[in-house]
Order: C-alpha cells, then sequence, then structure tokens
C-alpha cells in the first residue's frame, strides 16, 4: 500500500471505525475500502474542478471604484463560476493597457474607447474589438480649491486647471463639457495635462491648480482631507458617452471567444447586482481592492456615483451605439480624430457576446 493511500486510510479511520460498530471484521474493511474510494474519488473530483478554471489576465487603466461592476464580478464569484480565474493588472494608463494587448502581455483590456480607436488607425493589421461595456459616461469629478457656493463656468476663466494625459478620456471629456458651457479657448488651451498620475494627488495638495479632475478614491481622500470640494460630475454635464470598455485583438477573440462569453456574462450578473445592492453589501464586496479606505469610505463613493444625475455605470454589458458615436464626436473635438477616421460601430464594435449574456440573463 502507497503512503498516499495509508495517509487517506488514517484520515478517514474515525469514520470507518464509526462504520465498522456492529459488523464483522470483513463488512469493517469493506466499508473502510469504500469511504476511502469515496474521500478518493471527491478528491479528484475537486481537483478536476480546479484545473477547469480559464486564466484570464486583464489589463485595467486604474484602480477605481468606478470600475466598480468589475471587481464585483470578481468578489462576488461570478466570474469563478463562469470558470474563469482572473488575474488584474493596473497600469496607470490607457495607453499602457494598449501596449499590453498589442504585446500580449494581457489577454484583454479595460480602457477608454479612445484606446481601440487609436490602434485601429495605426498599423497594427490585429485590429482591436470592444466586447463588453462596463461604465456609461465619465466618472471623474471637477474639483475647486476653494468651496464655491453657486458654481458658473465662467469661474474657469484665466484660471490654472489640472487636467489629465493628452489625448485620454478625462482630458477629452473634460475639455468637451468645458467647450459646451462656454469656458473661453485659452483657458483651454491653457489646461495643465503634463502632471504623470502618481504625483496628481500630491501636487493638488501642494497647491498646485485652482480647478482639476480626480476619479474615485482620490477624490474622496482630498475631500476627506479638507483639500477639494466637489462641482460637478463630469460625466453629468457630458451625458451618455461610452468611457471604459473592454477590448481585445481579433485574433484572440476569434480563439478564445468562449473566455470572452464567459467574462461578459459574469460582467451582466454583477451589473443586474448592483442595480439591486445596497451600499453596504457593495463596500463590502470591493473592499479588497482598495485596502487603504474605510467602508464609509467606500460607501461615500458608492452613493456619490448614484447620486450624480446621470447613469455611470453601464446596466447593460452592450456598448451603445449613442454612446460609442459621443465618444468619437468628443474626440474630433478634442482635435485627437480627425472626421474622417471616426471609426464605424459595426467595426469597433462586436455585440455577439453582451448580446448572449443579456439573452440568458432575461431567461433566469
Amino acid at each position: 500500500m502507497s503512503a498516499t493511500l495509508k495517509v487517506s486510510e488514517k484520515l478517514i479511520g474515525t469514520s470507518a471505525s464509526a462504520l465498522s460498530v456492529g459488523l464483522t471484521r470483513p463488512l469493517a474493511r469493506l466499508a473502510t475500502s469504500a469511504a476511502l474510494v469515496l474521500t478518493l474519488s471527491l478528491g479528484a473530483v475537486s481537483s478536476s474542478f480546479a484545473a477547469e478554471l480559464t486564466k484570464v489576465k486583464i489589463a485595467e487603466v486604474v484602480r477605481s471604484q468606478f470600475y466598480l461592476p468589475m471587481y464585483i464580478a470578481i468578489a462576488k464569484g461570478f466570474a469563478k463560476e463562469q470558470g474563469l480565474d482572473v488575474e488584474l493588472v493596473t497600469t496607470n494608463g490607457g495607453d499602457r493597457a494598449g501596449a499590453m494587448i498589442l504585446s500580449n502581455q494581457a489577454d484583454f483590456g479595460l480602457a477608454g474607447p479612445e484606446v481601440p480607436i487609436y490602434i485601429y488607425n495605426g498599423e497594427s493589421p490585429d485590429k482591436p474589438l470592444i466586447f463588453c461595456a462596463l461604465t456609461a459616461t465619465d466618472g471623474f469629478f471637477l474639483v475647486s480649491r476653494a468651496k464655491i457656493d453657486k458654481f458658473d463656468w465662467s469661474m474657469m476663466n484665466g484660471k490654472k486647471i489640472m487636467g489629465f494625459r493628452p489625448g485620454s478620456t478625462p482630458e477629452l471629456y473634460l475639455e468637451y463639457a468645458m467647450k459646451q458651457h462656454g469656458v473661453d479657448a485659452a483657458t483651454i488651451k491653457s489646461i495643465v495635462t503634463n502632471v504623470g498620475m502618481a504625483a496628481r494627488d500630491g501636487s493638488w495638495i501642494s497647491g498646485f491648480g485652482d480647478f482639476g479632475i480626480f476619479v474615485e478614491p482620490n477624490f474622496t481622500r482630498l475631500e476627506t482631507a479638507g483639500k477639494a470640494h466637489l462641482v460637478t460630475s463630469v460625466g453629468k454635464e457630458v451625458g451618455r458617452a461610452d468611457y471604459t470598455l473592454f477590448f481585445a485583438k481579433k485574433s484572440w477573440l476569434d480563439k478564445n471567444a468562449a473566455t470572452a462569453q464567459k467574462w461578459t456574462n459574469a460582467i451582466a450578473k454583477a451589473q443586474a447586482w448592483v442595480k439591486t445592492a445596497n451600499a453596504s453589501d457593495i463596500a463590502d464586496a470591493i473592499a479588497p481592492y482598495f485596502p487603504s479606505l474605510s467602508k464609509a469610505d467606500n460607501m461615500a463613493v458608492v452613493n456619490r456615483y448614484r447620486t450624480v444625475g446621470v447613469d455611470i455605470w453601464a446596466s447593460s454589458p452592450v456598448p451603445n451605439k449613442a454612446g460609442i458615436e459621443k465618444a468619437e464626436e468628443i474626440m474630433v473635438s478634442g482635435g485627437v480624430l480627425k472626421a474622417d477616421k471616426k471609426v464605424p460601430y459595426d467595426k469597433l464594435v462586436v455585440t455577439t457576446f453582451a448580446d448572449k449574456a443579456v439573452k440568458d440573463m432575461a431567461g433566469k
């Protein structure tokens, strides 16, 4: 008898003894053997289930509660139910997320639509495809250094404004909102866009800028410290314009359609869960992703996003056609996309996975 079997028999010894009460020795041995077979069989089933999990690596642009439904999909086990073992890599830049996808360092990415659009219009023959929606509009907040009781967009004229990386969705959507509200062109042109992501909070705290844009959890940290005051939600000012989506190279989707479907199914279930869950339950679920924040902080963020006056999170994994077109309009307005280089929705987006996920959810 092997060492493994001896250990197994020892582990089930107590059960075997119980089974052998009142039995003859041969029957007791039979009971022991049966219990051993059952133990080994259950172990084999468990190992087989673990081996069936498909590993997927996702490149997210930043770590933020703005992407809350994605963290819910993982934390609540929806991805695992689909047979996925997910690894998240925070790239701190849409351009970096795109680079990881192009170099096969990640399976698919979560970033603004500008990333797959830039790649699509580039030289890569393997064009990217958006296959699942996550957020419905901009999740950044326009903040001021001094508290403003009655804000008017003209107050920004001539002021120093901390924007974001040139060509990124936060910067493009901010500029679009400012143009829509009549802020003068010189002020928009002078927005500071060269402060690195890791240095933004520190620069603001040190006194740089009169206005700025911050996403969660950064804004809550600054507000709690009394360093920033809410002016408005950029997403509320812009309206529906798809802001962050999951995209992959066409070749990857062709080879891994089942994996893409499973992930989209998990996101659809997370979106449905978020709709009805209370802030406390959501905060508990996402806590592992924001270890430096208290439950109260996470609840405050959730409630803030829910009360900005516009749907921040997409209610469906299907990328919104009008929302994608609005995103491209914003890119054209920002001067980073020529009007004749807009990518048609049916060339940039594949809805097969999201449509099926929605249909399956409706049937449950």
